[in-house]
């Protein structure tokens, strides 16, 4: 794994625990959109996107999807799964990005 890729993977870890405790302050409010922080690699990243609980926990049924905005999307190590108007889904590729996705993944 180059130090680029462990960077990354350490900066989708850190958005995705933060956003499991954005979910939970939402919970009960499953109807309505509440804000997460984009999912990207990127470590200079304050850009943010609305999901609802249903699309957030249908994103957390694989640990390897992330929540990005569509221009974050990083081609060589994720491809996009689905896009929204609000944000895009990517997973991760086979390997090292999908292997640290898995191992930090918050609900494993």
């Amino acid at each position: 794994m180059t130090d680029r890729e462990a960077r990354v993977a350490q900066n989708e870890a850190t958005s995705r625990e933060m956003n499991e405790k954005i979910e939970r302050a939402h919970a009960d409010s499953p109807e309505d959109y509440f804000r997460i922080l984009c999912e990207c690699g990127r470590s200079d990243c304050d850009r943010v996107v609305a999901i609802s609980i249903p699309e957030y926990e249908a994103l957390r049924s694989d640990a390897r999807e992330f929540a990005v905005v569509r221009t974050h999307v990083i081609p060589d190590v994720e491809d996009i799964v689905r896009d929204t108007d609000r944000y895009t889904v990517v997973r991760k590729h086979e390997g090292t990005p999908a292997e640290i996705a898995e191992e930090e993944d918050p609900r494993s």
